[in-house]
Order: C-alpha cells, then sequence, then structure tokens
C-alpha cells in the first residue's frame, strides 16, 4: 500500500536527518568501500540460510545505497517508480511471503545486501525480525585485533553448528557455549541440535528485542549463555514465544546485572534490624517464628567426612542447631557435584519447606543461579565473592584481616627473617590475603621475606623448596583436612627434626554468619537491601568486626607475641589499622603513595600484584591442577586460555 509506503519515508528522512545533525554517514554503508581500506583473503559461498534482520549493516555496492536511510527506510518520493515496486512488494509479503532469498556477502557477522534492498527495506518496516538470504563469506586479512579472532572462533563455531546471529565482543565464548550443550568446536554437532539451538536462539532473539537488550552494554551471546545456564536447551526448544517471554522477563535482572561495570556491592557490615513499633507485635513475631522453624539446606559438592571446607561448614551447620534450637532445623545432601544430583537435593529441600538453601563452592554458583530462577521463594546464597549474579547472594568474609595478624606474628617468630605461605588457589580474594599477611610481616620486621607457593600447583614439591630456601615459619591451609589428619595446617614451625609445632591458625565462624544471614531473612533485612541496591549483585564481606573470623592462638606461644597479636587485633576492630590504607608497593613498583585512602572493596577482592617482600608468582594455567583450573574458570585473578574451557574434570580445547 502507498500509504505505507509514506510511513517508512517519513521514518527515513527522520532518521537521516538525525544522521546528519550527528555527523553520521546517513546512508547504508557499501561492503566495497569497507574492503578498500580492510581488505579481504577471497570468498567462500556458505548457502541458505535464515538471518537475523539486525544484522544486514549495508549494502555490497555504493550502487542505488542513497535511496535508502541507513535502517534501509526509503527515501524516494512516494509518486517515483520506487514507491510504486515498494508497495507491491509489501503487498505481496502480506498475501503470501516474500520467497525467493536476498542476495548477500557475510563479513565479520554482518550482512552486505547485493540483491534485495527493497526486500530488507519492506521486512525492516514490518518489524519481521528474519528472512531468507543466499550467503557468500568474505575472508578478512589476518591481524592482532580482538575481533579477528572473535571471527575466528565463529568460523569454527559455525563449521560445526551452522547458526548466524550469536554475537560475542570477548573471545573464548563460542567455546563455552559449546560446552555448555555438551559440544566442543572441534566437530559437527548432531543436527537435531543444531536445530534446537536454532530455534531457541531464534525466540530468544525477540525477547532480547521486545524487553530491551539492544539497550543493555552486553553482547546477545552473553544473554544467550546465561539463559542457557539456566533453562535446558531441549525443553526451551519445545517452549512457545510466550514461554521463552515468560522465561526471559523472569531472570532480566540477571542479564541487567551482568551488564553493568559496578554490578556488585559489597555489604561489609549486617543491615540493622528495624524497630518494633510496639512489645505486643514483637511477641507475636516471635510466637510465629517458633511456631515454624526456620529451614536451611546444605547442599555439598563433596563430603564434609572427607573435605576440609565442607568439614567447617557442617560443623557451623550443627552449631547453629544447638544455639537456636527448635527455630532452625537443618538438613544436609552431600556428594551432590553432578548437575542431577545437585537438582535432586534443591527439589526435596523444596519438598521439605525450605527457607534457605546454602552452597558453599564457586563453582557451584551455575546449579546455585538455577535452583534460585526456578525456586523464587527460597532465598539460596554461595560462599564465594566478587561473583555478579542478582537471583543468588554471595558471601565471604574478609580473611586478609586475619592474614594480617597472622603474618605480623610469623615475622616476630621467624629468626632468619624468612616465611613461608602457602596458597590454595588463584581466585578472587586469596591474593589480598598473601599481601597482607606480607604487609603484616614488614610491619614487624622490615627484612622479612614471604616465599609464596601454591597447593594447587602441580608437579612441585613446595615443602622441599622451602626447606632448602630454610623457611622455618610456615603459613599453610586454613583448616585440618578430615582425610589428611596428619597433615601441619595453620601456622607452624618447622623444628629440626622434620616436625611442626601449631602456632595461630584463622578461625571461621560460619555458624555466626548463618545466624546473622537468618536474622536477616527474618526481619525483612534481607528484602530491604535488594530494594534499597536495585538491579546489583549483593555480596556479603564481613570481617573480623562482626565476629565472623578472628585469629585463634596456640596455648605454648610465649606471652609476648599473645600481647603483639592483641594489640594489633585491637587495632583491626576499631580500624586504626588497615594493610591497604596509605603507601602499596607491588613487585614493580608503587600501587598507591603514602596518605592515599585505602583501596576499594572491589580492588582488593580483585587484586592481582604481589607485595614486594614477596617472593614468587602467580601460577600460569598449565602449572595448575585439574581442581584449581575449574575454580581459576569460575572465580579467577589469573588470564585462561580462552580456547582451553574447563568441564567438571575434564577440559575441552
Amino acid at each position: 500500500m502507498l500509504e505505507d509506503y509514506r510511513k517508512a519515508r517519513k521514518a527515513g528522512i527522520k532518521q537521516l536527518q538525525r544522521d546528519v545533525s550527528a555527523g553520521r554517514y546517513p546512508y547504508p554503508p557499501a561492503l566495497d568501500d569497507i574492503l578498500k581500506g580492510e581488505g579481504s583473503q577471497g570468498e567462500i559461498p556458505i548457502g541458505l540460510a535464515e538471518i537475523d534482520m539486525s544484522l544486514i549493516a549495508g549494502t555490497k555496492t555504493r550502487g542505488r545505497q542513497n535511496m535508502f536511510s541507513s535502517g534501509f527506510m526509503p527515501l524516494p518520493e512516494a509518486t517515483s517508480e520506487f514507491a510504486s515496486k515498494w508497495s507491491d512488494l509489501i503487498d505481496s509479503q502480506r498475501e503470501e511471503g516474500l520467497r525467493d532469498p536476498i542476495i548477500v556477502y557475510e563479513f565479520l557477522q554482518r550482512f552486505y545486501v547485493q540483491e534485495g534492498n527493497k526486500r530488507v527495506s519492506v521486512m525492516r518496516y514490518l518489524n519481521m525480525p528474519s528472512i531468507l538470504a543466499s550467503i557468500t563469506r568474505v575472508v578478512p586479512m589476518p591481524s592482532d585485533s580482538k575481533s579477528y579472532h572473535i571471527y575466528q572462533e565463529f568460523t569454527r563455531f559455525y563449521s560445526v553448528a551452522p547458526v548466524y546471529g550469536i554475537l560475542f565482543d570477548e573471545e573464548g565464548r563460542y567455546a563455552k557455549l559449546a560446552a555448555a550443550l555438551g559440544e566442543t568446536l572441534d566437530k559437527p554437532w548432531p543436527e537435531e541440535k543444531v536445530r534446537s539451538l536454532a530455534t531457541v536462539f531464534y525466540m530468544f532473539s525477540s525477547a532480547w528485542r521486545r524487553f530491551g537488550g539492544t539497550y543493555l552494554d552486553m553482547a546477545i551471546g552473553e544473554g544467550l549463555l546465561t539463559y542457557l545456564k539456566i533453562y535446558n536447551l531441549d525443553d526451551l526448544a519445545l517452549a512457545s514465544q510466550q514461554d521463552v517471554d515468560e522465561k526471559v522477563q523472569r531472570i532480566w535482572s540477571e542479564f541487567v546485572v551482568s551488564s553493568k561495570p559496578d554490578a556488585i556491592d559489597y555489604l561489609e557490615n549486617p543491615t540493622p534490624s528495624k524497630p518494633k513499633l510496639l512489645p505486643e507485635l514483637k511477641t507475636l513475631y516471635k510466637g510465629a517464628v517458633l511456631a515454624k522453624p526456620f529451614s536451611v539446606a546444605f547442599i555439598y559438592e563433596g563430603n564434609p567426612v572427607i573435605d576440609g571446607w565442607e568439614a567447617l561448614h557442617d560443623k557451623a551447620r550443627v552449631k547453629l542447631e544447638n544455639r537456636l534450637g527448635a527455630t532452625v532445623k537443618t538438613m544436609t545432601f552431600p556428594d551432590c557435584k553432578a548437575d542431577d544430583e545437585f537438582d535432586w537435593a534443591v527439589e526435596s529441600a523444596v519438598e521439605a519447606d525450605c527457607d534457605l538453601i546454602v552452597t558453599i563452592h564457586p563453582t557451584q554458583m551455575t546449579q546455585a543461579l538455577r535452583a534460585a530462577v526456578a525456586h523464587p521463594d527460597v532465598a539460596v546464597i554461595n560462599c564465594s565473592v566478587s561473583l555478579s549474579h542478582s537471583a543468588v547472594r554471595t558471601f565471604y568474609g574478609r580473611m586478609y584481616e586475619a592474614k594480617f595478624l597472622l603474618g605480623a606474628l610469623a615475622a616476630a617468630m621467624a629468626d632468619n627473617h624468612k616465611v613461608g605461605y602457602v596458597a590454595e588457589t588463584p581466585v578472587f580474594s586469596t591474593v589480598s590475603e598473601i599481601n597482607a599477611f606480607a604487609i603484616g610481616a614488614s610491619m614487624i620486621d622490615p627484612k622479612a621475606t614471604i616465599y609464596l607457593k601454591w597447593f594447587t600447583a602441580k608437579d612441585y614439591d613446595w615443602k622441599r623448596e622451602l626447606r632448602e630456601e630454610g623457611v622455618r615459619i610456615v603459613s599453610a591451609r586454613d583448616y585440618p583436612v578430615p582425610s589428611r589428619p596428619d597433615e601441619a595446617w595453620g601456622l607452624y614451625r618447622v623444628e629440626d627434626d622434620g616436625s611442626t609445632t601449631h602456632l595461630a591458625e584463622p578461625v571461621w565462624m560460619w555458624g555466626r554468619y548463618y545466624e546473622l544471614i537468618i536474622q536477616s531473612i527474618r526481619n525483612d533485612a534481607w528484602v530491604r537491601e535488594s530494594h534499597m541496591r536495585p538491579n546489583k549483585a549483593l555480596n556479603y564481606w564481613w570481617g573480623m568486626r562482626t565476629g565472623v573470623l578472628d585469629v585463634k592462638l596456640s596455648e605454648d606461644l610465649p606471652h609476648g607475641q599473645r600481647v603483639l597479636n592483641e594489640v594489633i587485633r585491637q587495632s583491626i576492630l576499631t580500624g586504626r589499622i588497615d594493610p591497604f590504607t596509605g603507601k602499596l608497593v607491588s613487585q614493580t613498583g608503587v600501587v598507591q603513595e603514602e596518605g592515599d585512602e585505602k583501596l576499594s572493596s572491589e580492588e582488593i577482592v580483585r587484586m592481582r600484584w604481589l607485595n614486594e617482600n614477596v617472593v614468587g608468582r602467580l601460577p600460569e594455567q598449565k602449572e595448575l591442577s585439574e581442581d584449581g583450573l575449574e575454580k581459576v574458570e569460575v572465580a579467577g585473578v589469573i588470564p585462561l586460555d580462552p580456547t582451553v574451557v574447563v568441564t567438571g574434570s575434564a577440559r575441552t580445547v
């Protein structure tokens, strides 16, 4: 209809005027002009495929490009032959659809029209999501740019799963997408899975645009990865567009949080409770709470009988029950590393009317996220730091405060200025703990040197290396491991005969942590926190002042060391001392100058530099054990090869 043409032309003229005013080129760019500057290696015929309309970027040649605005809206007068043909096309589309494919050239995942510009214009006007096209790929010239590397990975992906439109801004994401679906980029995927992915992406992209995804600072592929973390591909392939819209809307806050550079709020102290207005209301509230015990489910990857980290949390669970008595009920689900075991534990907990689900490893975050989305009435937490999700809150402690104390004690006990520090894995907060320990040591002994080793580094003997360096004071694992009862842990001294003497240890008071979280849910502080910080990932990051961690000294420690420890401890509790305030110097130079304020929570958590008195470095990917790699992939501070994806105990390259 000519009336449609007039409306489309009006939109085109407005777009042209906006582009001119903004200093932008007002017509669709021509690929031939682009290639004059960048060049190409040749062309590869791809064949017929349905392509996303949003990926059509311009025309192949200059030709009649000035007949369209930059968004392919028509510009000629309504009395022109062009307008008549355009009107006939839109009538044909409404009556029987446009069956003939357009001819396009693809360059860096964008399409440039050789034949069918008016059809593209009509489809854009009708807001149609896709169009059938005959595609020829223009192979770009090699370069070291990130965009070229991403495109190279895309071509690998397309060779095994020919689906256009899944765009990423970072390297390694196509490999992650393949791993999320149980596939690789090395061999063709089953045809049924490719069809399912294409169907799911088509419906997801429609919902993504409808809810405003194009306005987020986030590639659509990242949104799809989050979507597929939460929902099963096979189920999604059978869903209707309405079902998909509802699912996308349900998890929209996840996309918003992931798109923000400042998405995480670190809550360094518990939110205070609101005072009750009337004593009678307080009595009624208490009675209601006592009538139904607060139910908490602990879902473990492994087993507390073997794993020291899980043993700490399970002891805290028992203490929680003993302290709160009949007002709280807990249940445990050990050995739930596999997805089906974890999901079964969640469903069992929900059937038991669970109020809170606790997961204690960062590697459980994806599973926890699925549980939180499926059961929005149940609070879900994950023991980690700096992972940005809206539906799952994370919690950890400022262990660097305790390590600062232990570093000072270690330097006071080392008669040769040498102290060993064995860290677990280079993940968020670990480096800050190393540095706080080193800074605490240098405060007592300016000549103190910290020899850094790693538990999760493979194929080397850190005990032998420390012995050869003459190191006798060692800070090792923070807690005992039930399966290795004879292994020294905490801060200890190596005696002349090779035996060890325990000196001190950091103490996690997880029972108090869980009690405070339960209290926040009961008194509605949990809800108020989310209302005060919309579209934020909330990370509880409490320190010694809240009573969730401390340092315990051996009874045999000399009196002078006990006094020293208490003086520094009180200074931390009152805020007079903080290891990351003032001048900080790394192995490579000054981090901040004297008089500067404390580093931000984000800077402390994601710290990658090592203090000047540390001898050692962060391990490289190839040096880590499989378990270490799995943890680093989720929350690591070292760079990983983007073509390597860790999936459980196996790596896919």
